[in-house]
């Protein structure tokens, strides 16, 4: 039986040591499946691009448990974490966070590092993904093209490895209206076509149209003194 993508048991997290304070995470249980699409809804400040970081491996939950393909996140550690999350997870956050001084196709090879990808491959596979992504001009530095272009490539990166997951967190939050439709269009079928489950978080009503799953992320409650 295939693993899914993303399975969340019982998750708990807050900030600070206090057994007194609120959780900002405290989450049952979520299940995505290989190739599926969700939409994250909840306030701004209430715990979305936090719940992100727990899945990835960048944060670590009081309680529960996050298994990406399989693999329970916070069973590994160090190295071997870092490695698995760049072969499962791809990230697109809401401002790029691209390389400056470095080019389209250098961002890219930078995720195919952590691949299983043999790097006498490198170079090919990172400019055929820019191609189909429209991305023309490979060798051009990241901070001298558009915002548009600017995203392309941030997908690009996100995808090249051939993740299970890709993690979208507030993908359209910095863009006007027009490049945000083409930032979503661009995310969800490029997903498609790699076969990748997203995730993505928004609180912009304007995108939930887009899935035919959508689910809220409320605020926990504080716990009991």
């Amino acid at each position: 039986m295939t693993a899914p993508a993303l399975l969340i048991r019982d998750l708990k997290f807050r900030y600070g040591a206090s057994s007194s304070a609120s959780w900002v995470i405290d989450l049952p249980a979520l299940e995505l499946s290989r190739g599926e699409q969700m939409l994250l809804t909840g306030q701004s400040g209430g715990g979305k691009s936090t719940l992100l970081y727990l899945i990835s491996g960048l944060m670590e939950p009081n309680e529960g448990s996050i298994s990406v393909d399989g693999q329970d996140m916070h069973a590994i550690s160090g190295e071997k974490r870092d490695l698995y999350r760049g072969r499962k997870i791809g990230m697109i956050f809401q401002t790029f966070n691209l390389l400056e001084g470095f080019t389209a196709v250098e961002n890219v090879l930078t995720a195919l590092m952590f691949s299983d990808i043999p790097s006498s491959e490198h170079q090919k596979r990172a400019e055929t993904l820019l191609q189909s992504l429209d991305i023309n001009q490979p060798n051009k530095p990241v901070e001298q093209m558009s915002v548009g272009q600017q995203q392309r490539v941030a997908v690009a990166r996100a995808v090249a490895c051939g993740p299970v997951l890709v993690l979208a967190d507030e993908p359209t939050a910095s863009l006007d209206p027009d490049n945000a439709v083409a930032a979503m269009d661009l995310i969800q079928q490029t997903c498609e076509i790699q076969g990748a489950a997203l995730l993505c978080t928004s609180h912009d009503p304007a995108l939930a149209d887009r899935f035919s799953r959508r689910e809220a992320l409320r605020t926990a409650q504080p716990t009991a003194s």
